[in-house]
Protein backbone atom coordinates (compact mmCIF):
# COMPACT_ATOMS: atom_id res chain seq x y z
CA UNK A 1 0.00 0.00 0.00
CA UNK A 2 1.53 3.33 -1.18
CA UNK A 3 1.68 5.94 1.53
CA UNK A 4 -0.86 9.21 1.03
CA UNK A 5 1.10 12.06 -1.27
CA UNK A 6 1.01 15.81 -1.13
CA UNK A 7 3.14 16.07 -3.42
CA UNK A 8 3.35 19.71 -5.51
CA UNK A 9 0.13 21.14 -2.60
CA UNK A 10 0.90 23.54 0.21
CA UNK A 11 -0.47 23.85 3.33
CA UNK A 12 -0.53 26.73 6.47
CA UNK A 13 -0.85 25.15 9.65
CA UNK A 14 -1.42 26.87 13.06
CA UNK A 15 -1.05 26.39 16.33
CA UNK A 16 2.22 24.22 14.65
CA UNK A 17 4.63 24.47 17.80
CA UNK A 18 3.00 21.43 19.65
CA UNK A 19 0.84 18.33 19.59
CA UNK A 20 -1.45 17.40 17.18
CA UNK A 21 0.15 20.65 14.48
CA UNK A 22 3.85 19.57 15.21
CA UNK A 23 3.06 16.28 14.16
CA UNK A 24 0.96 17.29 11.41
CA UNK A 25 3.64 19.53 10.04
CA UNK A 26 6.43 16.37 9.76
CA UNK A 27 3.76 14.00 8.08
CA UNK A 28 2.82 16.95 5.83
CA UNK A 29 6.46 17.15 4.84
CA UNK A 30 6.53 13.53 4.62
CA UNK A 31 4.22 13.45 2.20
CA UNK A 32 5.75 15.73 0.16
CA UNK A 33 3.66 19.15 0.48
CA UNK A 34 5.79 22.56 1.64
CA UNK A 35 4.05 24.00 4.85
CA UNK A 36 3.55 27.18 6.57
CA UNK A 37 3.72 26.68 10.34
CA UNK A 38 2.06 29.48 12.17
CA UNK A 39 2.26 29.99 15.68
CA UNK A 40 2.21 32.88 18.60
CA UNK A 41 6.01 31.84 19.26
CA UNK A 42 8.25 31.86 16.54
CA UNK A 43 11.33 30.85 18.57
CA UNK A 44 9.09 27.46 19.60
CA UNK A 45 8.54 27.08 15.96
CA UNK A 46 12.18 27.25 15.14
CA UNK A 47 13.30 24.71 17.82
CA UNK A 48 10.05 22.12 16.12
CA UNK A 49 12.10 23.12 13.14
CA UNK A 50 15.72 22.29 14.29
CA UNK A 51 14.57 19.39 16.92
CA UNK A 52 12.47 17.38 14.38
CA UNK A 53 15.38 17.80 11.80
CA UNK A 54 12.25 19.43 9.12
CA UNK A 55 13.74 20.40 5.86
CA UNK A 56 13.95 24.16 5.67
CA UNK A 57 13.56 24.90 2.22
CA UNK A 58 9.78 23.21 2.16
CA UNK A 59 9.21 25.37 5.35
CA UNK A 60 8.17 29.06 6.08
CA UNK A 61 7.63 30.24 9.66
CA UNK A 62 5.13 32.41 10.50
CA UNK A 63 4.95 34.54 13.98
CA UNK A 64 0.53 35.61 14.43
CA UNK A 65 -1.88 35.81 16.17
CA UNK A 66 -5.06 34.48 14.62
CA UNK A 67 -7.32 36.60 16.65
CA UNK A 68 -6.30 39.15 14.66
CA UNK A 69 -8.21 39.89 11.43
CA UNK A 70 -5.07 41.74 9.87
CA UNK A 71 -2.55 39.05 10.67
CA UNK A 72 -4.65 36.35 9.37
CA UNK A 73 -4.40 38.15 5.66
CA UNK A 74 -0.97 38.80 6.18
CA UNK A 75 0.03 34.85 7.07
CA UNK A 76 -2.09 34.10 4.60
CA UNK A 77 -0.30 36.76 1.84
CA UNK A 78 3.15 35.50 2.94
CA UNK A 79 2.48 31.98 2.31
CA UNK A 80 1.59 32.77 -1.05
CA UNK A 81 4.73 35.28 -1.43
CA UNK A 82 6.60 31.67 -0.24
CA UNK A 83 4.77 29.53 -2.22
CA UNK A 84 2.79 30.43 -5.13
CA UNK A 85 -0.24 28.82 -3.50
CA UNK A 86 -2.62 27.68 -1.07
CA UNK A 87 -3.78 24.28 -1.06
CA UNK A 88 -4.36 22.80 2.66
CA UNK A 89 -5.42 24.88 5.35
CA UNK A 90 -5.17 23.30 8.92
CA UNK A 91 -7.27 25.08 11.72
CA UNK A 92 -5.51 23.64 14.64
CA UNK A 93 -4.80 26.59 17.05
CA UNK A 94 -6.93 26.68 20.18
CA UNK A 95 -6.91 27.94 23.35
CA UNK A 96 -6.48 26.62 26.90
CA UNK A 97 -9.51 26.39 28.34
CA UNK A 98 -9.96 26.28 32.60
CA UNK A 99 -12.93 23.93 33.77
CA UNK A 100 -15.70 26.01 35.30
CA UNK A 101 -18.98 25.12 35.46
CA UNK A 102 -21.36 27.79 32.89
CA UNK A 103 -23.01 29.56 36.07
CA UNK A 104 -19.30 30.58 37.25
CA UNK A 105 -17.34 30.91 33.69
CA UNK A 106 -16.14 34.27 33.61
CA UNK A 107 -17.13 36.37 30.81
CA UNK A 108 -12.94 36.83 29.80
CA UNK A 109 -12.44 33.30 29.16
CA UNK A 110 -15.62 32.87 27.54
CA UNK A 111 -14.50 35.46 25.14
CA UNK A 112 -10.80 34.44 25.32
CA UNK A 113 -11.89 30.56 24.00
CA UNK A 114 -14.15 32.20 21.32
CA UNK A 115 -11.71 34.48 20.03
CA UNK A 116 -9.16 31.31 19.01
CA UNK A 117 -11.28 28.38 18.65
CA UNK A 118 -14.05 29.96 16.87
CA UNK A 119 -13.51 33.78 15.62
CA UNK A 120 -9.73 32.89 14.78
CA UNK A 121 -10.86 29.19 13.26
CA UNK A 122 -13.58 31.78 10.72
CA UNK A 123 -10.55 34.26 9.99
CA UNK A 124 -8.02 32.46 8.99
CA UNK A 125 -10.60 30.54 6.85
CA UNK A 126 -11.97 33.47 5.14
CA UNK A 127 -8.16 34.62 4.29
CA UNK A 128 -7.34 31.44 2.84
CA UNK A 129 -10.84 31.55 0.42
CA UNK A 130 -9.63 34.18 -1.45
CA UNK A 131 -6.78 32.30 -3.36
CA UNK A 132 -8.57 28.97 -2.89
CA UNK A 133 -11.64 30.19 -4.69
CA UNK A 134 -9.17 31.86 -7.80
CA UNK A 135 -7.89 28.33 -8.30
CA UNK A 136 -10.74 26.64 -7.84
CA UNK A 137 -9.03 24.09 -5.22
CA UNK A 138 -8.95 23.95 -1.74
CA UNK A 139 -9.25 21.93 1.26
CA UNK A 140 -10.28 23.79 5.22
CA UNK A 141 -9.81 21.23 8.03
CA UNK A 142 -10.74 22.37 11.12
CA UNK A 143 -9.28 20.68 14.25
CA UNK A 144 -12.58 20.69 16.52
CA UNK A 145 -12.98 17.61 19.88
CA UNK A 146 -15.21 15.08 20.54
CA UNK A 147 -16.64 17.19 22.99
CA UNK A 148 -17.84 19.23 20.28
CA UNK A 149 -20.08 16.01 19.97
CA UNK A 150 -21.53 15.33 23.73
CA UNK A 151 -20.47 17.00 26.91
CA UNK A 152 -18.57 16.50 29.73
CA UNK A 153 -18.95 18.46 33.19
CA UNK A 154 -17.10 21.49 33.83
CA UNK A 155 -16.02 21.73 29.89
CA UNK A 156 -19.03 23.92 28.32
CA UNK A 157 -16.97 26.99 27.17
CA UNK A 158 -14.52 24.21 25.05
CA UNK A 159 -17.20 22.20 23.97
CA UNK A 160 -19.41 25.23 22.50
CA UNK A 161 -16.53 26.55 20.93
CA UNK A 162 -16.03 22.99 19.21
CA UNK A 163 -19.41 22.25 18.23
CA UNK A 164 -19.53 26.04 17.07
CA UNK A 165 -16.37 25.14 14.75
CA UNK A 166 -17.67 21.44 13.68
CA UNK A 167 -20.85 24.20 11.94
CA UNK A 168 -17.96 26.62 10.66
CA UNK A 169 -16.67 23.93 8.51
CA UNK A 170 -20.04 22.26 7.11
CA UNK A 171 -21.13 25.90 6.35
CA UNK A 172 -17.60 26.25 4.18
CA UNK A 173 -17.96 23.00 2.47
CA UNK A 174 -22.35 24.30 1.60
CA UNK A 175 -21.38 27.31 0.62
CA UNK A 176 -18.22 26.66 -1.28
CA UNK A 177 -18.41 23.18 -3.01
CA UNK A 178 -19.00 24.50 -6.34
CA UNK A 179 -16.25 26.35 -6.46
CA UNK A 180 -14.04 23.06 -5.83
CA UNK A 181 -13.24 23.87 -2.47
CA UNK A 182 -14.14 21.15 0.22
CA UNK A 183 -14.06 21.37 4.08
CA UNK A 184 -14.03 18.76 6.95
CA UNK A 185 -13.69 19.00 10.59
CA UNK A 186 -12.01 16.44 12.75
CA UNK A 187 -12.59 15.63 16.54
CA UNK A 188 -9.78 14.11 18.50
CA UNK A 189 -10.39 12.45 21.80
CA UNK A 190 -8.07 13.13 24.48
CA UNK A 191 -4.69 13.07 22.68
CA UNK A 192 -0.87 12.52 24.34
CA UNK A 193 -0.17 16.23 24.14
CA UNK A 194 2.11 18.99 26.17
CA UNK A 195 -1.20 20.27 27.03
CA UNK A 196 -2.36 17.18 29.05
CA UNK A 197 0.60 15.28 29.97
CA UNK A 198 2.00 17.90 32.94
CA UNK A 199 -1.70 17.31 34.60
CA UNK A 200 -0.45 13.08 35.06
CA UNK A 201 3.33 13.11 35.12
CA UNK A 202 3.40 10.56 32.65
CA UNK A 203 2.00 8.98 29.79
CA UNK A 204 1.46 5.74 31.41
CA UNK A 205 -0.62 8.10 34.00
CA UNK A 206 -2.12 9.82 31.15
CA UNK A 207 -3.76 6.51 30.13
CA UNK A 208 -4.83 5.62 32.89
CA UNK A 209 -6.19 8.08 34.09
CA UNK A 210 -8.16 9.25 30.81
CA UNK A 211 -8.04 5.64 28.55
CA UNK A 212 -11.14 4.22 30.78
CA UNK A 213 -13.58 7.19 29.21
CA UNK A 214 -12.41 5.81 25.11
CA UNK A 215 -13.22 2.43 24.01
CA UNK A 216 -9.36 1.34 23.20
CA UNK A 217 -8.69 1.74 26.84
CA UNK A 218 -5.91 4.54 25.72
CA UNK A 219 -5.96 8.51 24.78
CA UNK A 220 -4.61 9.05 21.56
CA UNK A 221 -1.56 10.28 19.71
CA UNK A 222 -0.41 13.22 17.80
CA UNK A 223 0.77 11.10 14.99
CA UNK A 224 -2.27 9.26 14.93
CA UNK A 225 -4.72 12.32 14.61
CA UNK A 226 -2.13 13.88 11.93
CA UNK A 227 -2.60 10.58 9.76
CA UNK A 228 -6.29 11.19 9.88
CA UNK A 229 -5.38 15.09 9.03
CA UNK A 230 -3.24 14.01 5.42
CA UNK A 231 -5.77 11.86 4.58
CA UNK A 232 -8.74 13.91 4.46
CA UNK A 233 -6.31 17.09 3.20
CA UNK A 234 -5.43 14.56 -0.06
CA UNK A 235 -6.85 13.22 -3.29
CA UNK A 236 -8.03 9.88 -1.43
CA UNK A 237 -10.75 11.60 0.32
CA UNK A 238 -12.18 13.58 -2.65
CA UNK A 239 -15.59 12.49 -1.72
CA UNK A 240 -15.36 13.76 1.15
CA UNK A 241 -16.79 17.29 2.92
CA UNK A 242 -19.17 18.78 4.83
CA UNK A 243 -18.78 16.40 7.63
CA UNK A 244 -16.87 16.01 10.99
CA UNK A 245 -14.53 12.61 11.27
CA UNK A 246 -14.42 11.02 14.79
CA UNK A 247 -10.65 10.05 15.57
CA UNK A 248 -11.81 9.46 19.29
CA UNK A 249 -10.84 5.83 20.31
CA UNK A 250 -14.67 4.91 20.66
CA UNK A 251 -15.27 8.05 23.18
CA UNK A 252 -18.54 8.71 21.86
CA UNK A 253 -19.57 5.15 21.23
CA UNK A 254 -21.38 4.57 24.18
Amino acid sequence: MTETTLSGRVALITGAAGGIGRATAARFLRAGARVALLDLDAGRLEAVVAEDALDPPRILVIAADITEEAACAEAVARTLDAFGTLDILVNNAAAITPPFPIAETPTAEWSRALDANLTGAFLMARAALAPMRAQCRGVVISIASQLGHVGQKDRGTYGVTKAALIALSRHIAIDHAQEGIRAVSISPGAVMTGRILPRFGSEEATDAALGPAHLLNRVGRPEEIAAAIVFAASDEASFLTGTDMLVDGGYTAR
